[in-house]
C-alpha cells in the first residue's frame, strides 16, 4: 500500500471493500504527521538560537525517524489483519466441529484486528511524547507545520481507538476486550493531554 501512488490510495480508500479502512486511514494521517514533526526538527536545527539544543534536537530526530518507520506499515498490516477475520467468516460451519474451528479462527483474527490499531496508538502517544522535551526549541516560523502535524497525529489516535472498540465489541473473551479498552482509553487520554500543550505552545507562535 505505501507504494501505491496516492491517487489510487484514495481510489481504494473510496472503494466499496473493507480494507483499505478506517484503521489504515488512521495509521496513514500518522504517517504523515510523524514526517511533518520530523520537518519541523530539521527545520529547528543548526540555527544559532538553538545550537545549543542540538543535542536534544538530534535525540529528538532520531527517536522520531525510529517511530515513523513503524508506522510506516501499519496501514497494510491493518488490511492484512482486517482480511483475516473475513476469511474466518468464509470457513464452513455445517458441523459442530467446523463452528467450534470458525468460531475460534474469527476470535483470532478479530484479537489481531485490534492489535494493529492498539500498536498504531501507542506509537503515537510515543511520537507526541518525543516532541515535548523539545517544543521549547521549534522557530516560530515552523509553528504552522508543528500544529498540522500534531493535529494529523492525534486524527489517527482517536481514528485508531475507534477501531480498537469495533474490534473489541466481537471478541468473546470480554475480560480481554475490557482490559484493552481500559487500557487504550488511558492512552488516548495522554495524546490528547499531550495534544493539549503543544497546541498551546502553537497559539503561543501563532500569535
Amino acid at each position: 500500500m505505501i507504494e501505491q501512488p496516492f491517487k489510487d490510495l484514495v481510489a481504494s480508500l473510496a472503494a466499496k471493500s473493507p480494507t483499505p479502512g478506517g484503521g489504515a486511514a488512521a495509521a496513514m494521517s500518522a504517517c504523515l504527521g510523524a514526517a511533518l514533526l520530523v520537518m519541523v526538527i530539521r527545520f529547528s536545527r543548526g540555527k544559532k538560537a538553538t545550537l545549543e539544543h542540538d543535542e536534544p534536537l538530534a535525540q529528538a530526530e532520531e527517536q522520531l525517524l525510529t517511530l515513523l518507520s513503524r508506522l510506516e506499515p501499519m496501514a497494510e498490516r491493518d488490511c492484512a489483519s482486517f482480511d483475516a477475520v473475513s476469511m474466518a467468516y468464509k470457513l464452513p460451519k455445517e458441523s459442530e466441529a467446523e463452528q467450534g474451528v470458525r468460531n475460534q479462527a474469527i476470535e483470532q483474527g478479530m484479537l489481531g484486528a485490534m492489535v494493529v490499531p492498539e500498536e498504531t496508538l501507542a506509537i503515537i502517544h510515543d511520537v507526541l511524547e518525543t516532541m515535548v522535551p523539545v517544543l521549547g526549541f521549534v522557530g516560530r516560523n515552523i509553528g504552522s507545520d508543528l500544529g498540522s502535524g500534531t493535529e494529523m497525529l492525534v486524527a489517527g489516535a482517536e481514528a485508531a481507538f475507534f477501531n480498537v472498540r469495533i474490534n473489541a465489541a466481537y471478541l468473546k473473551d470480554r475480560a480481554k476486550a475490557e482490559s484493552a479498552l481500559q487500557h487504550n482509553e488511558s492512552v488516548l487520554s495522554e495524546v490528547r493531554d499531550v495534544h493539549s500543550s503543544v497546541r498551546t505552545a502553537v497559539e503561543k507562535m501563532m500569535s
